[in-house]
């Protein structure tokens, strides 16, 4: 018995001593957290004008005037155009002088009627005589209204010289100047583009549509998404969805929403992409680590455990979703495991027996 006791003494003294030898690193520790994680995804969006609309004449003749600047912010009815009218006001001061004689023909014609109507009853004139004075009537009177419709017509003209924002927006650059020709056939003389609020469109695929709930998830009519801009800033307005486009794109298999944001500052303009996020999903208590406690072994992610006499070992872990500096794991931890957070590549070499650890406080 005193042997054994004394090789067992001997024994521990010898481990006591190698592990006297081994380097010595401090660690930082944590334990993992239950908690909830939302599910977010990201799609690639265009900007569209709420409206565009091309200003196009509906009389032909040279511009006259331009009363507006490229990129200029017009209101509804403000004068963007004006075509010479002198040959508009022409025709309409023809026309006013053709429907004053069909005026006065009619006059005529309505007096020659009311004085032979009182004679056909006496028979003092002929039924025919009666019946040509009552044609005649008519005949002025249609002669009038031809001519009014014809003052109508050229007063119509006369207006469509002067060409107006059909809406409250942002022109663009000038497609027609002073002296230009124009005509209904030809290009938009301007195009103006309603901005405020503006249209954001974005693809989703199929699946992602089904995952979210369809008309009854997150990304449903009515819902809000976060907008993320080119340079990375997030913008200060979210995007309400409008509408969920009512086929599926054949060819890339995905589904056109329709959201619109407001832009009082009108930053954005038309053609700009954007990133729109919106929450997919909501995972329940879920464990949580810090991503900086995963280390990746032979492609396997793994956790490096500490035991109650601060012995290292390896905990396999699955990955899931990223929540700020935490992710998602599933493995065989509890919220009371102990893992190295902090100098993992020296926790590994302890658990392979060539390092020892001091826990920092």
């Amino acid at each position: 018995m005193a042997a054994l006791l004394f090789c067992s003494c001997g024994e521990d003294a010898e481990q006591q001593s190698a592990a006297s030898r081994l380097p010595v690193y401090a660690v930082r520790t944590a334990h993992p957290q239950r908690g909830d994680v939302t599910e977010y995804r990201e799609w690639v969006g265009q900007l569209k004008g709420l409206v565009s609309a091309e200003v196009l004449p509906r009389v032909s003749g040279y511009v006259a005037q331009r009363l507006f600047t490229n990129g200029q912010e017009v209101r509804e009815g403000q004068v963007l155009y004006k075509i010479d009218s002198t040959l508009y006001q022409q025709a309409l001061d023809e026309a006013e002088q053709r429907r004053a004689q069909a005026a006065a023909q009619e006059k005529e014609a309505a007096q020659h009627f009311a004085y032979n109507e009182p004679l056909v009853r006496d028979g003092a004139i002929s039924r025919q005589t009666f019946t040509d004075a009552q044609q005649q009537l008519r005949a002025a009177q249609a002669a009038l209204a031809s001519a009014a419709a014809a003052v109508e017509q050229a007063q119509t003209n006369l207006a469509y010289c002067t060409l107006t924002s059909p809406v409250n927006g942002i022109a663009g650059f000038a497609q027609a100047d002073v002296g230009s020709f124009v005509a209904p056939s030809g290009s938009p003389m301007v195009l103006i583009n309603q901005v405020n609020p503006i249209r954001v469109q974005f693809s989703i695929s199929e699946q992602d549509w089904l995952n979210q709930g369809g008309d009854k998830g997150t990304l449903r009519p009515g819902a809000q998404v976060e907008l993320r801009l080119a340079n990375g800033a997030k913008y200060e307005y979210p995007a309400t969805i409008e509408g969920v486009d009512n086929i599926v794109e054949a060819a890339t298999g995905s589904l056109m929403l329709d959201a619109r944001t407001p832009n009082p500052q009108l930053l954005l303009r038309p053609g700009m992409y954007v990133t729109v996020r919106a929450a997919v999903a909501t995972l329940r208590d879920v464990m949580l680590v810090p991503m900086e406690a995963i280390v990746s072994l032979q492609g396997k992610n793994m956790l490096v455990g500490l035991d109650e006499r601060q012995g290292a070992y390896l905990i396999p872990v699955t990955t899931g979703l990223r929540q700020g500096d935490k992710v998602v794991v599933e493995g065989k931890l509890t919220p009371s495991t102990t893992i190295v957070v902090s100098g993992t590549q020296q926790a590994l070499m302890a658990v392979n027996g060539r390092a020892a650890l001091k826990i920092e406080s």
